[in-house]
């Protein structure tokens, strides 16, 4: 009889809320793998954290279907209302219950994968469930840690670990427990081997499959989004995009300083930042500052059609440190000046693919920009060999198949079984 393989993945980067309204629906159930898994179980192990304040942040997990594959859940930050003032206290019951809740779960439908967003607080939760079900469990490196802490003095998790150092020591712990660890570039893999990951151990899953399917869309099909530039105050091949989280990792205040400086260079442009995070009220107090006000245009967090319409709309596309996005407008044939950081340079070649500058050389970030604009013929080939290049590097179904293959031997290495 074939076995039903059926997979958990704790991930705390959206919330149910979070995904519906920005149509994240793709990166959730992507993780069938095209119906090898029967079905997956995604959970936030304390969404409620990032409720607004008339929601309930305590008390039992919400369960979401979203399709006969897949399930979301949503954790709670505490359980009791009578503990808000002891949230500490509260907090480690909530997760308490949550694991007691993940290990019923497991056991009742037969799960046979764990899979953990990273290796901190996911990895924890995803280790502890793999010890009491004995079950084997993955970790998804997305970031490397040491380099965000290197370059911003800031460890991940403050509010779980008190420094860099208990942080680390943890990671490497988990890393060096996990059945299998799984990379989403060769810079996060170098970086989990050198924090504890056994070699043999580990592999790469690229951001393709995670993908939506509109990034895919040949750019020339792609259909703009007039009405939403004209709403925005900006005009087509007329702006700089900048698509990422606004947190002090990502650098979204140097596309602004980039800005300024080619405005006093003469260039009639604007610039587009997507997305949300800690400093936005911050970047529009600069963009003040800078006399930049008309010029910077923050449309917040936006679908997924928007963006593909914004890339390929874009007269360049600003990448100082980001992942899936950068992937995205590789796709877009978008005409790209990144810094030489994480895994951008496995990407970006400069003069090939895009352009990329020493990292936090601003000026030669604004150098790559006027290079691009005065030099039409030079940012169309630059954009067209980029799709190419991300095309061959981020198909689906390679990277849906060698990630198949992977838990296939996971599976069978853990229970000495045959996996179909």
């Amino acid at each position: 009889m074939k076995i039903k393989n059926r997979l958990i993945v704790i991930d705390s980067s959206f919330s149910y809320l979070a995904i519906k309204t920005r149509k994240l629906e793709h990166s959730i159930t992507c993780r069938d793998l095209d119906g090898f898994f029967d079905h997956v179980w995604s959970v936030h192990p304390f969404a409620s954290l990032l409720y607004n304040s008339k929601e309930k942040k305590n008390g039992k997990a919400r369960v979401y279907p979203i399709n006969p594959r897949h399930t979301f859940i949503d954790g709670k930050v505490g359980i009791f209302s009578l503990l808000n003032y002891f949230p500490k206290i509260n907090f480690f019951l909530s997760q308490a219950v949550m694991i007691v809740f993940l290990y019923k779960l497991i056991k009742r439908e037969k799960i046979n994968i764990i899979r953990a967003a990273d290796p901190l607080y996911n990895g924890i939760m995803g280790f502890v469930l793999s010890k009491l079900t004995n079950i084997p469990f993955l970790i998804r490196v997305g970031s490397n840690h040491d380099k965000i802490y290197e370059t911003t003095g800031l460890h991940i998790m403050p509010n779980l670990f008190p420094n860099r150092k208990i942080e680390k020591m943890v990671g490497r712990f988990i890393l060096s427990k996990a059945d299998c660890v799984a990379a989403a570039n060769n810079d996060n893999l170098e970086f989990a081997i050198s924090n504890g990951a056994i070699l043999e151990k580990t592999t790469i899953f690229r951001y393709g499959n995670l993908i939506d399917k509109v990034h895919f869309i040949d750019p020339r099909e792609r259909v703009i989004d007039n009405v939403f530039l004209k709403n925005s105050g900006i005009c087509k091949n007329n702006y700089m995009l900048f698509v990422g989280r606004l947190s002090k990792v990502k650098l979204p205040d140097h596309p602004i300083m980039v800005l300024s400086e080619l405005k006093k260079n003469g260039h009639d442009i604007k610039l587009l930042i997507a997305g949300d995070g800690p400093l936005m009220n911050e970047l529009r107090d600069m963009s003040v500052k800078l006399d930049l006000k008309n010029d910077v245009v923050f449309c917040g967090n936006c679908s997924q059609d928007i963006l593909s319409s914004l890339y390929s709309s874009s007269a360049i596309v600003l990448s100082p440190h980001t992942g899936r996005a950068l992937a995205e407008a590789a796709l877009a044939g978008s005409k790209i000046v990144a810094y030489d950081i994480d895994w951008q340079k496995e990407i970006i070649e400069t003069n090939m693919t895009g352009v990329l500058v020493n990292y936090l050389d601003i000026m030669g970030m604004v150098d790559a920009v006027e290079k691009i604009l005065n030099n039409k013929r030079f940012g169309d080939r630059i954009g067209r060999f980029a799709r190419k290049k991300a095309l061959e590097m981020m198909e689906p179904n390679l990277l849906n198949d060698h990630e198949r293959k992977t838990y296939i031997n996971m599976i069978s290495n853990f229970n000495n079984v045959v996996v179909h």
